[in-house]
């Protein structure tokens, strides 16, 4: 049996569509569900399922409750990336899911999550992960431990500033759900990080970022298209990695997100390209 392919959005964006339907075809054994609210429940076609947040808060109600604010990041919007977990849990458990991918809804996927060699990235990128229900169960004990118990909440601070999320200006520290993921994965899974590179291929933590030492262009990932199957180029090599996912951070790449959609795609199966962000367009290599 496929793993299931879970996303988590409460408002309406356009990208969704194009999002959940990436991930329908690029594994297509898998359910895709997004656990949203009425307002993005229409994208609950071709395949897609649709489950309402509301309906899985409750854990996410008990954790709100014991939550403190040391972020830069807006209240509410911190909150809700360390809610999501429990709303995950909760669902899992009401489904009575073993096992999940979680994506977050920038994410645009490009591999076929159903082969066992990716199940070895779990629990490392937020915003991408393989996770069992069971890790999810404890994930989610730390989490409400360590803002629960002020003993514990002083380690997670310390623990946030050794591993450099804070703002060095000001010292300000920033406390998210990557963090107590991070705490998670070395303090109590002692589990090594692969950095989601899996042999030829990765999956991708930031356009932004040159990681895993591919090469940029305008500040971004430098995208190819060869013979249909999305690619970065290696810095100072003439090798490839295949891109199993395109992580759209920031508001302002979500334009770029419908040009990666793989129907749209269609002409361009044959031959090399590469995107260029300034005009939008697949150029011809």
């Amino acid at each position: 049996m496929s793993v299931p392919i879970i996303f988590m959005h409460r408002t309406d964006d356009d990208y969704l569509f194009y999002i959940l339907r990436q991930a329908k075809i690029a594994s297509p054994n898998s359910d895709v569900v997004l656990i949203g609210s009425p307002q993005n429940s229409k994208y609950a076609s071709d395949g897609i399922k649709h489950a309402m947040i509301q309906n899985y808060h409750q854990g996410a109600s008990e954790f709100a409750k014991v939550y403190k604010h040391m972020s830069p990041c807006e209240y509410y919007y911190n909150l809700f990336c360390f809610q999501r977990w429990f709303v995950l849990r909760d669902y899992m458990r009401s489904h009575n899911l073993n096992e999940c991918w979680t994506l977050d809804s920038d994410v645009m996927l490009y591999a076929d999550l159903s082969s066992h060699e990716y199940k070895s990235f779990s629990n490392e990128f937020t915003w991408t992960t393989y996770i069992l229900r069971s890790e999810l169960e404890d994930l989610c004990a730390v989490t409400q431990n360590h803002f629960a118990d002020p003993r514990l909440f002083e380690k997670l601070k310390q623990f946030t500033k050794e591993t450099g999320n804070y703002i060095k200006e000001t010292g300000m520290l920033a406390i998210s759900d990557m963090v107590t993921q991070w705490l998670f994965l070395e303090k109590y899974l002692k589990r090594d990080r692969i950095h989601g590179v899996i042999g030829d291929s990765f999956f991708d933590n930031n356009l932004h970022f040159s990681f895993p030492g591919v090469e940029l262009l305008d500040n971004k990932k430098r995208l190819f298209l060869l013979n249909g199957t999305l690619y970065c180029k290696k810095i100072n090599s003439d090798q490839f990695y295949r891109v199993n996912t395109v992580h759209f951070t920031t508001e302002a790449n979500k334009k770029y997100v419908q040009h990666f959609y793989s129907p749209n795609l269609s002409s361009k199966s044959k031959g090399g390209y590469h995107f260029d962000y300034k005009t939008c367009r697949w150029i011809a290599m």
